[in-house]
């Protein structure tokens, strides 16, 4: 295990606008092939929908996604939440592979459950099955930074990485830029390659206010004026940096009566108490607590009695497409809601907007893909494409070997490379 100390930026930013930022002791200095390979910045905007440009026509990301490479959608995998999907475009892996099944669940391999909100789940790296990019560079001596990125909290297969932030919801842009500007002007040793930089500000808008309101919009223009100051930064570097500009899914309307409870009777609600129930909304997971007691194939059957607006499956056989099915962390049963519809076991205050359903029930919650850099073609767009492609692409450009099992592949994002 690698030994990590907190450190003040230092003389890397003045101490009056310093965040503290963990960094590695005794890493080695970037490689000689490292230090001459290109360098990424990936930048994530949560609850960016796929057509939220148009919609919205924010200035700098309308001229962006123009005049570089892009997608005409980035389908997102499932369930479509933020911890599974920022994992998925880091790992290239389907959720039920990389092993964070949802924002919330139970691990019955760890006995243990996860949350985003929680901090000894969030840094425990046993719940994350699958080496993210990060991890990949640095076993390769390539060093890398995070301001911010799910999973990039814990230490995954012995790896974290060089640089990295403990979440702060609060962190204002400035600071995010600033500090991404000071990494960038790192000497050529330890310089990071792999630079990730997050922004929640339209997913909170989203949820709270819905897609469709004066407050979501606000804050893309407000996203999109940040991006343009760390771009036009970077730009200004003495070194070429490709850009890539992601989100993880995208956002539907809700409506608040649009409620259906999976308790339908006394039967389900005694049942039940045999189950570990995470989740709620779009998607709710059921895990045997007893399996002497609890029998998900009959119980399923009982939840589907009468359902209206959502269908439960055993864990085995949800619907293939989905790619979320018979792994340990996936439910004993798994109840998906239609679109536009929450499920729980009681009726719980309902989100103007809410995202989580499946990428194939119309494109609401799908996300974006827009690319310039050294390595990207110009004026270049195709068709919608899968997150899980955005691993192998990002290896490519940074000349890293990929020996880990992944599930996407290049050759379906590869067009967009010169």
């Amino acid at each position: 295990m690698k030994v990590i100390s907190l450190a003040l930026l230092g003389a890397l930013v003045s101490c009056a606008q310093a965040p503290k930022y963990f960094v590695k002791k005794d890493m080695p200095a970037n490689s000689i092939k490292a230090q001459n390979s290109p360098h990424i910045l990936l930048i994530s905007i949560d609850g960016y929908r796929w057509d939220y440009t148009k919609k919205y026509a924010p200035k700098f990301l309308s001229k962006f996604m123009k005049e570089g490479a892009s997608l005409k959608s980035l389908r997102p995998s499932y369930p479509t939440k933020t911890f599974p999907n920022h994992l998925s475009i880091v790992t290239g892996r389907y959720p039920m592979n990389h092993g964070i099944v949802a924002n919330r669940f139970y691990a019955p391999d760890l006995k243990k459950s996860y949350s985003l909100r929680d901090s000894s789940a969030v840094t425990n790296g046993d719940f994350y099955q699958s080496l993210p990019i990060w991890g990949l560079a640095e076993r390769q001596q390539m060093r890398t930074a995070t301001y911010f990125w799910p999973g990039s909290e814990a230490e995954v297969q012995g790896e974290r990485p060089s640089y990295y932030l403990k979440y702060n919801h609060g962190a204002p842009h400035s600071e995010r830029i600033n500090t991404v500007e000071k990494w960038f002007h790192l000497s050529k040793d330890k310089r990071p390659h792999l630079v990730t930089l997050y922004f929640h500000d339209v997913d909170s808008a989203g949820h709270k206010f819905g897609p469709d309101s004066l407050q979501t919009k606000e804050a893309i223009d407000k996203v999109d004026k940040s991006i343009e100051d760390i771009v036009t930064r970077v730009r200004k570097l003495k070194y070429p940096v490709n850009i890539i500009i992601v989100s993880d899914h995208g956002m539907a309307e809700l409506k608040k009566e649009n409620f259906e409870s999976i308790i339908k009777s006394d039967a389900t609600k005694n049942i039940i108490s045999s189950f570990t129930v995470k989740g709620k909304g779009p998607i709710i997971q059921l895990y045997s607590k007893d399996e002497s007691e609890a029998n998900p194939k009959s119980f399923t059957h009982l939840l589907n009695k009468n359902a209206k607006n959502y269908k439960c499956h055993q864990g085995h056989k949800i619907p293939k497409k989905l790619n979320f099915r018979n792994k340990p962390r996936v439910g004993d049963i798994v109840c998906i809601a239609n679109k536009g519809w929450s499920i729980g076991t009681k009726n719980t205050s309902i989100p103007k907007g809410n995202h989580g359903w499946s990428q194939y029930d119309g494109m609401d919650m799908h996300a974006i893909f827009y690319a310039q850099g050294p390595q990207f073609k110009k004026n270049k767009v195709i068709g919608t494409q899968d997150n899980i492609n955005i691993f192998p692409l990002m290896a490519k450009i940074l000349n890293l070997k990929i020996d880990t099992k992944i599930d996407g592949k290049l050759k379906k994002m590869k067009s967009l490379l010169k």
